[in-house]
């Protein structure tokens, strides 16, 4: 009996240390996606740009320039190409999803778009988990002559939160082809116990057990795992 619940308990253990399942996956070999186009909407200051969503939504997209210094010559902008949006001349570009009002932030689950330039790429997507916490995925590409395509998607129930694209020894000349798959305002998590919790929760259950099991055997009384309620009589 006691074997049995040292190794359930070294078990459970080991349960408890291992991380909820959170992914976010970069598909580089193609450019699909279902969502709307991202089109220019305006320039709110010299660091700031405005999309919004074609279509019924009018989702904002906010394209902030992270670049610790800006070359007068080359500065950032944006503009209209196509029906999409373009974005040039930026080294640190940092993209967040606001409501048709742009006060709340939203979570996607799919972001496509291409990237001209040079350098190697860096991107980290920060990403909000079904617990209601954050969690960052890094990833980097060596950004070769004409469009690179890059598709972000989330799995597990897990939204795209942010998504800053930085580069190094070169240039972002051109980011554009932007789609998105918007999905509602992520609401509160209900209260539900992670998996390391439920783990936690047994082995105190195991231990009060084992407790309750040694003392039985000392005072040579039976062993119960429940003992009455307290509500009934002995």
């Amino acid at each position: 009996m006691r074997r049995l619940l040292l190794s359930s308990i070294a078990l459970l253990g080991l349960l408890a240390a291992t991380p909820a399942s959170a992914d976010i996956i970069l598909d580089t070999t193609g450019q699909g996606g279902t969502g709307n186009n991202v089109i220019f909407s305006s320039v709110f200051d010299n660091r700031l740009i405005l999309g919004k969503l074609n279509g019924q939504n009018e989702e904002v997209v906010r394209f902030r320039d992270l670049t610790p210094v800006q070359d007068p010559l080359n500065p950032f902008g944006g503009a209209t190409n196509g029906n999409d949006i373009k974005i040039f001349n930026t080294v640190d570009l940092d993209i967040t999803v606001f409501d048709r009002d742009n006060l709340q932030q939203l979570g996607v689950t799919r972001d496509v778009f291409s990237i001209k330039g040079d350098g190697t790429l860096f991107m980290r997507v920060t990403a909000l988990e079904s617990d209601g916490t954050f969690k960052d995925f890094n990833f980097s590409q060596v950004l070769t002559n004409g469009q690179n395509g890059f598709d972000f998607k989330a799995i597990n129930g897990e939204y795209i939160w942010d998504v800053d694209l930085r580069v190094v020894g070169g240039t972002i000349q051109d980011f554009e082809h932007f789609r998105i798959d918007v999905r509602a305002v992520p609401g509160p998590v209900a209260g539900v116990p992670e998996p390391g919790t439920w783990a936690m929760m047994l082995i105190g259950f195991l231990f009060v057990s084992l407790f309750r099991y040694r003392k039985a055997r000392q005072e040579g009384t039976q062993f119960r795992w429940f003992s009455a309620a307290p509500w009934r009589s002995a």
